[in-house]
């Protein structure tokens, strides 16, 4: 079985002629107008919410993050670079707000794990089908819950969010061949805590 297929189903710009669809948006909400600004905090909420509840791994508190996330992106609004992706720079602003919490908080929390997968499932599977999917999500889950906060999020960002790797490493601030290092470790322990969890529930 893939142990990743659950997980990849779970869940420069010119001056004159914006290359990305936030650009005038951005302009806008730089003015004041809020619904300006509501557009873009919709383009890019799930991405935001998402990340946080795979590093925070609960509801309330990934929900609150995100709103500080998006509260501090509004007052910083006039220092975003433009040649930057609008969505990359939010989500560096939720990864840095999730770390400072996980840092207060000094100890993580490895129980009452749930499901949160926010996939949108294609085909109809069978009862059956879908009693076995949901159960590799639970598994799959439970493993990731086991992992760092390092492993948790670079999985989450390429598998989940679809990011590239040059993407990852700039909302890491790191170098992209150090987030290929970090993706081919954290898929082998991943892999490696599912197959421990498969040989377990045979015995």
């Amino acid at each position: 079985m893939n142990v990743l297929s659950p997980l990849s189903m779970s869940l420069g710009i010119m001056a004159t002629e914006p290359a990305h669809p936030w650009v005038d948006d951005v302009r806008r909400a730089r003015r004041g107008d809020g619904n300006a600004f509501a557009a873009l905090v919709k383009s890019v909420q799930r991405q935001v919410y998402g990340l946080c509840l795979r590093l925070l791994r609960t509801e309330a508190e990934a929900s609150e993050v995100a709103q500080e996330t998006f509260l501090r992106a509004y007052q910083n609004l006039d220092r975003y670079d433009d040649a930057r992706p609008f969505d990359l720079w939010v989500l560096t602003i939720a990864r840095n707000q999730c770390l400072d919490l996980l840092r207060r908080r000094q100890k993580m929390k490895t129980d009452d794990v749930e499901d949160h997968a926010h996939s949108l499932s294609s085909g109809e599977p069978t009862l059956e089908e879908g009693a076995i999917a949901n159960q590799e999500r639970r598994s799959l889950e439970e493993a990731m819950n086991t992992l760092s906060v390092d492993d948790r999020e670079v999985l989450a960002l390429y598998y989940v969010q679809k990011r590239t790797t040059k993407e990852i490493a700039e909302v890491m601030d790191v170098a992209p061949g150090t987030i290929m290092a970090r993706l081919f470790r954290a898929r082998e322990k991943l892999r490696n805590k599912m197959l421990a969890a498969e040989t377990k529930g045979a015995a």
